[in-house]
């Protein structure tokens, strides 16, 4: 059976799926800033009636700005948008600021003392339902990097592949994925990288750590003198490691002798860390 993760999408539900096609779908509440008010909202909003654009889906939900460009770059709303820059922008055009949610709040409040007047605290309110096409700009579409970064920051997974399909094309070739190091023979040098899924330092001595590519999973095993070494690198959430093969009773790890740090994004997903 090939199941494939799908991204929440506002619109409407998955559908369509066989025997032979089965979708997981992300929910809303996986998304940054939407909690079980608001995921509610959504979807007793459109079990009435199918969101047409992103207004009518500000408009009839009533979320505030930061849920709402969240989902945006989520991908929960590329179903009614050509982009997801311009959909933040357009969003940007619907919100202004206003004091205490009370619109030309002209005059401020005086403190109870008579000194200084009191500063309102700012909301974010929608606009009223005023034609925005003259304000919207002609922007540059996302790149698929910076898609993927707005899902990371967002849902911290990146249901459409991994950050290693962006990062590997940057790297040497000498620099194996996962798949291929099985077949490596024991005592081999090796370089690999990937994202850092799994640390763990059992009785204070080697330090087990499990890099994730596009591929699959790669074992390193750290020994204290080479842990010393890179103690800070290997906190990072993306590495590149050189190492040597050691095959031990039927398993497989790298015994890592170099790591450096790959800077990528800033929102990359924690590890599970251990003792």
């Amino acid at each position: 059976i090939n199941i494939s993760v799908e991204k929440c999408i506002i619109s409407s539900v998955i559908s369509g799926t066989d025997s032979t096609h089965e979708a997981l779908l992300v929910g809303f509440l996986n998304v940054k800033g939407i909690g079980k008010a608001q995921a509610e909202a959504i979807v007793e909003a459109r079990q009435y009636k199918k969101f047409s654009s992103v207004a009518d889906a500000m408009r009839r939900t009533g979320l505030k700005r930061e849920p709402i460009e969240n989902l945006v770059l989520a991908g929960a709303f590329d179903s009614l948008t050509t982009d997801r820059r311009s959909a933040l922008w357009e969003v940007g055009l619907r919100y202004y600021p206003v004091a205490n949610g009370a619109v030309n709040s002209r005059k401020p409040k005086s403190s109870r003392n008579g000194n200084a007047p009191i500063t309102p605290k700012l909301e974010r309110q929608q606009r009223m339902e005023l034609p925005i096409e003259q304000d919207m700009a002609d922007l540059a579409p996302m790149t698929s990097w910076e898609r993927m970064a707005g899902e990371y920051q967002t849902m911290s997974l990146y249901p459409e592949g991994h950050l290693m399909n962006h990062v590997r094309p940057k790297l040497s070739p000498s620099v194996l994925p996962s798949d291929e190091i099985p077949h490596l023979k024991d005592g081999m040098e090796v370089w690999t990288a990937g994202l850092v899924i799994r640390r763990q330092r059992p009785l204070g001595k080697a330090v087990f750590i499990t890099l994730e590519d596009e591929f699959g999973h790669t074992p390193l095993i750290v020994w204290p003198a080479v842990y010393a070494q890179y103690r800070l690198v290997l906190r990072e959430p993306v590495l590149l490691i050189r190492g040597t093969v050691s095959c031990r009773e039927g398993t497989m790890n790298i015994m890592v002798t170099h790591a450096e740090s790959l800077q990528t994004l800033k929102d990359t997903p924690g590890s599970k860390n251990w003792r």
